[in-house]
């Protein structure tokens, strides 16, 4: 099975500039930098890194992973795809610390990878004896800091077209937006908070952001007066507020290469199981995207290109 978000990897123009932004200024943990990246990780994660920032001539994402809970599951995974006709790569991870991934361009070209295998920090690994939790490190940290990776949010031409394809990789639906020509909206996961990967209607497919649990309401805060006194104040975009669906509290700021990250707190669990909650077109511009709170700039329906050379497979059915 499927069991949760694990990475993203941006494709940016400036390490440097993005270093700055990210590990001094927020307050990401640098693990490693190999060649032209960049890895991170937030306080709370056991896992070596989620973020990796990948030198290129153009800002993209550059694809998220999903951690499963085998290799197996990931054999399995690669039949289910070529069943449904998607392209697949079966291939060692480039990432240092990975093991094997299969890549998938998903049917809108999103990229997508699958992986069980990921090296973990230092924390006794099952022997006796362990100096601290990764969290317990608080006199070294600076920043906000984050404390772990949340979620996605993509842009589709058609959400229901690409609910198929979640729901069919064993993902549910905690809440969605119903417009008058189909789904406007989906809030999908694998955990029981409100969503891995979203799903909302663009005329192309594309990136809107990542998100970054911090801790609580005043860690939201203390991000936007972290970014304005460390003059970052115009990569500060939206919020803060409070969100009707997923019920999070809010802060959306942009990086050195226009990429956007909502700084998140507060959404809720729910059993996976369960039906979906439903609002109308109308009820969500009313109150589901902002239960209170400043304005909708026009910058944010701005949206990241993808990375479209993801995989060399080509499909042959």
């Amino acid at each position: 099975m499927i069991l949760r978000l694990g990475q993203t990897e941006l494709f940016v123009k400036d390490l440097e500039a993005s270093k700055k932004f990210y590990v001094d200024t927020l307050g990401f943990i640098e693990v490693d930098k190999q060649r032209n990246s960049l890895y991170l990780k937030a306080t709370d994660e056991f896992d070596k890194y989620t973020l990796i920032l990948t030198e290129k001539e153009e800002a993209a994402l550059g694809s998220f992973s999903l951690r499963v809970s085998s290799e197996a599951f990931l054999d399995e995974l690669q039949k289910k795809h070529e069943l449904m006709g998607i392209a697949t790569e079966m291939t060692d991870s480039e990432h240092p610390g990975k093991g094997r991934v299969l890549k998938v361009a998903e049917p809108n070209g999103h990229p997508v990878e699958f992986y069980h295998v990921m090296e973990q920090v230092e924390i006794g690994q099952g022997k006796v004896g362990v100096d601290a939790l990764p969290m317990r490190h608080t006199h070294l940290q600076n920043g906000i800091p984050p404390i772990c990776i949340d979620h996605m949010n993509l842009r589709v031409p058609d959400v229901d077209k690409a609910l198929e394809y979640w729901e069919a990789i064993g993902f549910s639906i905690s809440e969605y937006v119903q417009d008058k020509g189909g789904k406007f909206a989906a809030w999908t996961r694998a955990k029981t908070s409100t969503h891995d990967v979203a799903l909302v209607k663009n005329k192309e497919a594309a990136l809107h952001h990542i998100a970054y649990i911090v801790d609580g309401v005043a860690g939201v805060i203390r991000t936007a007066d972290l970014l304005a006194d460390a003059g970052y104040r115009d990569s500060v975009e939206y919020g803060p507020g409070r969100h009707g669906t997923t019920n999070a509290f809010f802060l959306y700021v942009r990086d050195p290469d226009g990429h956007r990250v909502e700084i998140y707190s507060g959404d809720y669990n729910r059993d996976t199981d369960l039906p979906p909650i439903g609002w109308t077109k109308e009820e969500y511009d009313a109150k589901g995207r902002l239960w209170w709170g400043p304005s909708v700039p026009d910058s944010f329906f701005e949206t990241t290109p993808i990375n479209k050379n993801w995989i060399k497979t080509k499909i042959t059915n």
